[in-house]
């Protein structure tokens, strides 16, 4: 009676009779406001997530801390990779430098090369790779160490793999830059002493194509991304050009190859339909979207940027909003459309003491070169109390190519010294992107008396109070003998340039420059911050992984704190 009566009750209703036993409907999906209607509704980025590439290659310039040995599944592939080199070549006059006698050095050692490839990286990009001392070596320590150049593939398996696999992807090559704070004197540290990194050692042969999957193939829906993004992206050619009904080929051109990573979450973010009463309403919706508690505004506003400059007309009421995340955010998309108003929002930002959204508007000042009046506020900025902040100032100078206050010095195509005109002393160095030490306060001294000495006797800086002069020398790698001695006045400019400079006879006859690599100037530098030989904070960059963990954090003294 019971089925019978769910029958009629279905006939009467005009429903289909009810399937005992079936699933219930699913509920749509709610879609976030950021993504929905945009790119990323209908399509992933594909093709163009990390790439892990390995190789195997030599470093030389260890002294007696590296190893003759070289592991059996490595032999044949090293061999020839050092015959690659010219190693035993008549042509190259290293015809008695055979690659076995090479290698039985204790100069040497043969390590492993790993590095990550960013997503949809052009030709050309650079970045960093670790280096590590191959297995059932003795090498002691990689510090002070050069890797030659060495060929980077797919990294999909283990040493029996050497050269073979995949094509060369990339290549490396470089300074080895080992974490200065070890103690080479210590068991404990001496076994972390066989890995390194070279800061920016690596670089794409080939360009990495990022390509749009649609979640559904549809060949309608894949013309009109396809439309959409080449018109919104214009350029001398084609951004983005459909292959099938499911597949869209995103190119980067030239132009953008600096922020690629930028062009590619704007492509996400990109609404499809570009109407005027489309775009109009989007607009809006994302402006609701932005008052809403828990907003993502972020995300809210690259929507904005990815549509042009026609919505700055929304954008402008939300300037003056009381929530600063909302007047950030808002103005942040308003002056990379190129709305000058918005720039005074953002230079508010950067300029107050306690919002949590300072380095961020810094940033965006060094973003926008167009704006003048940014400049001003920077150079004000790197005098602030905050760490965090005052670095971010100077970087953000740098990248307007604002040399007011920063004068730069090439240190012997090792690093690059930068010396910032601020009140405030402090020393910072870099350990990914690129080899960089920055030194706030232009008159910082060396204080004397001074005897300080590095461990193992890499270098000793000597000079009583009635000294005009510091004494420098250092022990040779090679020979374990000790230079002859130098000498430098007690600024700390003069100081890095004589430690860093490469060693060479000046017209007098003398050496100049003791030839310490990248490394070993970090820790002669925080070392003798530590003992106050030079009176300032010493702050190493965190490790990438680190910096998102302090973002948002006060700052904090120790060494290795994140400094970008």
């Amino acid at each position: 009676m019971a089925l019978g009566a769910g029958c009629v009750l279905a006939a009467v209703c005009g429903c289909k009779p009810i399937k005992f036993g079936a699933p219930a409907p699913k509920a749509p999906v709610a879609v976030p406001t950021h993504v929905a209607g945009t790119v990323g509704e209908y399509a992933r980025l594909v093709g163009g997530g990390q790439l892990f590439v390995k190789g195997y290659g030599v470093v030389v310039g260890l002294g007696k801390n590296g190893s003759a040995e070289v592991p059996r599944a490595l032999g044949k592939f090293i061999t020839q990779y050092l015959l690659k080199l010219d190693f035993g070549s008549f042509r190259a006059h290293t015809k008695t430098l055979t690659p076995a006698r090479f290698l039985h050095d204790m100069d040497t050692a043969v390590v492993e090369v790993r590095g990550v490839v960013p997503s949809g990286a052009p030709a050309g990009t650079r970045f960093d790779v670790v280096v590590t001392a191959a297995p059932q070596t003795q090498t002691r320590s990689l510090d002070g160490g050069t890797l030659m150049p060495v060929e980077l593939r797919l990294a999909i398996g283990g040493m029996g793999l050497a050269g073979r696999g995949s094509r060369i992807l990339a290549e490396a090559g470089g300074t080895i830059f080992v974490n200065p704070f070890l103690d080479p004197t210590k068991p404990s540290d001496l076994v972390k002493c066989r890995m390194g990194y070279v800061i920016g050692g690596g670089k794409l042969l080939n360009n990495r194509p990022a390509q749009l999957s649609l979640r559904r193939p549809d060949y309608a829906m894949c013309r009109l991304i396809d439309r959409r993004i080449n018109e919104r992206f214009h350029a001398e050619k084609r951004v983005a050009v459909a292959k099938n009904p499911s597949l869209i080929e995103l190119r980067i051109p030239p132009g953008r190859r600096d922020d690629y990573e930028q062009l590619l979450k704007l492509i996400m973010r990109l609404p499809v339909r570009s109407r005027s009463g489309d775009w109009e309403a989007h607009a809006r919706r994302i402006a609701e979207g932005m008052m809403r508690p828990g907003a993502r505004h972020d995300e809210l506003a690259l929507v904005w940027e990815a549509m042009g400059r026609q919505v700055i007309p929304i954008l402008r009421p939300l300037y003056r909003s009381r929530n600063k995340a909302v007047a950030f955010y808002t103005a942040r998309a308003g002056i990379r459309l190129g709305d000058d108003i918005a720039a005074d929002v953002v230079i508010r930002v950067a300029s107050e003491g306690d919002s949590p959204l300072r380095i961020q508007a810094v940033r965006e000042l060094g973003r926008q070169p167009q704006i003048a009046r940014a400049a001003l506020a920077l150079r004000q900025i790197v005098d602030d109390q905050d760490d965090l902040v005052r670095l971010a100032a100077y970087e953000a100078l740098l990248k307007r190519g604002d040399r007011t206050v920063i004068t730069r010095v090439d240190v012997s195509g090792e690093f690059k010294l930068d010396i910032v005109s601020s009140n405030r002393h402090g020393i910072y160095a870099w350990r990914t992107g690129q080899p960089r030490i920055a030194v706030f306060g232009r008159e910082m001294a060396v204080q004397s008396p001074i005897f300080f000495s590095a461990p193992r006797d890499l270098v000793t800086i000597n000079a009583t109070k009635d000294d005009k002069k510091l004494m420098l020398y250092r022990r040779i790698p090679r020979t374990g003998k000790f230079s002859e001695n130098m000498f430098t006045d007690f600024s700390v400019r003069s100081l890095i340039m004589m430690l860093g400079s490469i060693p060479e006879r000046g017209l007098d006859g003398k050496i100049k420059g003791l030839g310490l690599t990248y490394s070993q100037m970090v820790g002669v530098l925080y070392r003798m911050c530590q003992a106050n030989n030079i009176l300032a904070k010493f702050h190493l960059q965190a490790p990438p992984g680190l910096r998102r963990i302090y973002s948002d954090t006060p700052t904090v003294s120790r060494p290795d704190m994140p400094v970008d």
